[in-house]
């Protein structure tokens, strides 16, 4: 399994290529709570959301592909929950097979594609909140340059997001999701060394993603992202 990877700094094509986009600098003001978004790639769902992050849920069909795409704002991590991806940025692909993942500083553009035939779901991890910060430069369906998708493509579906404390177990594949509150590191021994976790809450690690083994130490009462399998 490989280690995450961490891209912290913009190359110079990403900075080349923001400049040359008008970006629309839009606050989202919309509860996108138990809404399934329809994309032309196949759909996505907010998993879950507090005032400092938002986790989403993508599912990906098979050879079909995101938006060439950045954020503005927002720092994005990305994992693999079931299948397998193909991760780009503007200088390298990250192939990606289910809990292993990457990390994006902001204004990092990268694009997403299904391997699988079966398909891929990937959770995505945004901090701040502000689902229309976003800026598109490539895109197969013809997005480029325009922002995130209207009311048309939005669909009620019930118990798609979680609710925390009452409902916040999912699995997708054999990879369990789960958001706990967390008093004491040890309270996390349960899980493999190789699961991985996201703080939630407001810290210098919050939305990051990290492997459980690599996370020495935590505040009492933290709310933590568990990605594991069984």
């Amino acid at each position: 399994m490989k280690d995450i990877k961490y891209i912290l700094e913009p190359a110079l094509e990403d900075k080349k290529s923001l400049d040359e986009l008008i970006y629309n600098d839009l606050e989202c003001d919309i509860d996108f709570k138990d809404i399934l978004v329809k994309k032309p790639w196949g759909s996505e769902y907010l998993l879950y959301e507090n005032e400092y992050c938002a986790i989403w849920i993508l599912n990906i069909k098979y050879m079909q592909n995101t938006s060439m795409h950045c954020h503005v704002k927002k720092q994005t991590s990305l994992v693999c929950l079931d299948g397998e991806i193909m991760c780009g940025t503007l200088e390298k692909t990250n192939l990606l097979q289910p809990l292993e993942g990457l990390f994006f500083e902001k204004k990092i553009f990268h694009q997403t594609q299904a391997i699988n035939e079966k398909g891929a779901f990937v959770l995505e991890i945004e901090t701040p909140v502000n689902k229309f910060d976003l800026a598109r430069i490539n895109d197969t369906y013809g997005r480029q340059g325009k922002e995130y998708e209207n009311k048309k493509c939005y669909e009620d579906v019930e118990n798609l997001s979680l609710s925390f404390p009452n409902n916040t177990v999912k699995k997708i594949g054999n990879t369990k999701i789960e958001i706990v509150k967390i008093n004491a590191i040890e309270e996390l021994e349960k899980y493999g060394l190789n699961s991985i976790v996201s703080i939630l809450d407001k810290d210098e690690k919050m939305g990051k993603i990290l492997r459980l083994k690599d996370l020495k130490e935590i505040k009492e009462g933290s709310i933590v992202l568990v990605l594991s399998q069984e």
